[in-house]
């Protein structure tokens, strides 16, 4: 095997033969694919700015164990680290990516024989930094997906960085909100585009006909008197075009300044309430497993209520053109 006799930068487990050993396409770094779609992220991705480039160690590694006892002691230390599902509590092998009950994403434990299990941080990741008032080992177990990049920025927020901006809570308010867990600011938002979205119904519908019956006439006039008749009829009724666009722009343009506005307090947003979660659970407990089990919890997304939002917005919205038709 390329990589035998390395570890993987995530969980320190050696590679061995028949492992599913994914490559960094930028770095070369290897790792188990359990642990990158774990971790979402190269171990080695913030070195990849300063040209790095990963290289088999030349390193003489110890005599190796005959093969059964290691298949006994790899069982033994697999059955001491089996992870606890965060959301349903269902005990999964250490190595499952979901959880088998309510497919939940599964961070991959590792930890001494006889010690409680708990999420081993790749190798360079200083998870005892101060962000704030928290630590950037809590940030990334609460945040689970993307936590590198959240890390980045609450660090320029905690030292009095002023604008941070989130391209996700732009294109996709108001469900990035729902997606992360911030239900009470998601549903203030989702309130505000639906109302949006009903004043946009009529505006719409009317362009739409004005539209519709210029096309109509042009396409006649066009069969009838030739192309030239047709773009007269269109230059004529443009204006009308114009005058039936304007009532859009405007619904159109404050959806977009809400999109900003959601792009910009996005970070901030889910900055405090990280902060507010993490010294919350921290204060009630000392016990690290049950912390990061509780972290786990807390944090991390939930696509099902990003995704559900998304289509009750849909159906909300088709209901109410439905119903300002039959007035």
């Amino acid at each position: 095997m390329r990589y035998s006799g390395e570890n993987c930068p995530y969980c320190g487990v050696e590679f061995t033969e028949g492992d599913d050993v994914v490559v960094c396409p930028e770095c070369a770094t290897p790792h188990h694919r359990v642990c990158w779609f774990a971790h979402g992220e190269c171990a080695n991705a913030e070195k990849h700015g300063e040209g790095f480039v990963w290289k088999k160690s030349d390193a003489p590694k110890p005599e190796s164990q005959p093969q059964h006892e290691q298949q006994t002691q790899h069982t033994h230390t697999q059955q001491n680290l089996d992870i606890i599902c965060p959301d349903c509590g269902n005990i999964c092998p250490n190595g499952t990516l979901r959880c088998p009950e309510c497919g939940a994403v599964l961070i991959p434990f590792a930890s001494p024989m006889g010690a409680p299990p708990v999420a081993q941080f790749r190798p360079g990741f200083d998870h005892a930094e101060e962000i704030g008032n928290v630590k950037a080992g809590d940030i990334a177990l609460y945040c689970r997906t993307a936590g590198a990049s959240y890390i980045k920025k609450f660090r320029k927020l905690s030292s009095g960085g002023r604008f941070s901006f989130n391209w996700a809570a732009l294109f996709f308010s108001p469900y990035w909100f729902f997606y992360r867990k911030l239900y009470k600011v998601g549903a203030i938002f989702a309130a505000l585009f639906v109302a949006i979205g009903i004043w946009l119904i009529p505006a719409t519908q009317t362009l739409y006909d004005v539209y519709e019956n210029i096309a109509v006439e042009v396409t006649r006039v066009a069969e009838s008197e030739g192309e030239e008749a047709a773009i007269l009829i269109y230059e004529e009724r443009f204006t009308e075009l114009a005058e039936a666009a304007k009532p859009v722009m405007i619904p159109t343009l404050l959806q977009w300044v809400v999109k900003l506005v959601a792009a910009f307090a996005a970070d901030k947003i889910y900055y405090k309430k990280a902060c507010t979660d993490i010294i919350e659970v921290r204060s009630r407990t000392a016990d690290e497993r049950s912390v990061q089990l509780e972290l786990f919890r807390r944090g991390g997304t939930n696509i099902l209520i990003g995704a559900g939002t998304y289509l009750a917005y849909d159906i909300l919205i088709y209901a109410a053109s439905y119903l300002l038709t039959l007035l």
